[in-house]
């Protein structure tokens, strides 16, 4: 089924909407809370449950002329787990580590105003354009830690690197994209 139908049967309020929506994207939904909750299982599902009742309950706000389905979706279940691995950092009495600690930081504050907001836009689209003018390798690593929030070890294995390689590239395109932000 594609995706307009599935966005038609849950505007309708059809369970079978929901139950195709799941099937569909459960896998990249798992995938993507996973990298952010790690072994934490329970939150894991939890995440993406949650993120399917979010989805129900705000799917006619959903523009597909401005991200496709699966790219709401991810936005979504991001923006969950990065909020569950909050509360499930202070249920467990945790110092949050310095990435989410630094991811967080640059996340909206739905109290600033206007004007900070239009700025705010601004600086992510500048950002934005650095991160696809890098390589393909630093782009993939930059969205890798700072998007999916996967720990160096992970983006290690994965791209086949040492953790030490992975942890000074980025430490360089830190620096390069601080410079070059600054320029601008």
């Amino acid at each position: 089924m594609t995706d307009e139908e599935i966005l038609s049967l849950i505007n309708k309020k059809n369970q079978l909407g929901l139950s195709l929506l799941a099937e569909k994207y459960e896998k990249l939904l798992v995938y993507i809370a996973a990298g952010i909750l790690g072994n934490h299982v329970r939150d894991i599902e939890e995440c993406v449950n949650d993120t399917y009742f979010k989805f129900w309950k705000n799917a006619e706000k959903y523009d597909y002329t401005k991200a496709s389905l699966p790219t709401y979706l991810k936005v979504i279940v991001r923006n969950t787990a990065i909020n569950r691995l909050r509360d499930v950092r202070r249920h467990e009495d945790r110092t949050h580590s310095e990435d989410v600690a630094e991811l967080a930081s640059v996340l909206p504050d739905v109290s600033v105003n206007i004007e900070n907001q239009m700025l705010r836009k601004e600086n992510v689209k500048r950002l934005n354009k650095m991160i696809a003018s890098l390589p393909e390798k630093d782009r993939e690593l930059m969205i890798r830690k700072y998007y999916y929030v996967q720990s160096s070890k992970v983006i290690a294995h994965a791209m086949s690197m040492s953790v030490t390689a992975v942890d000074s590239r980025l430490s360089r395109l830190r620096t390069k994209m601080k410079n070059e932000y600054q320029l601008t």
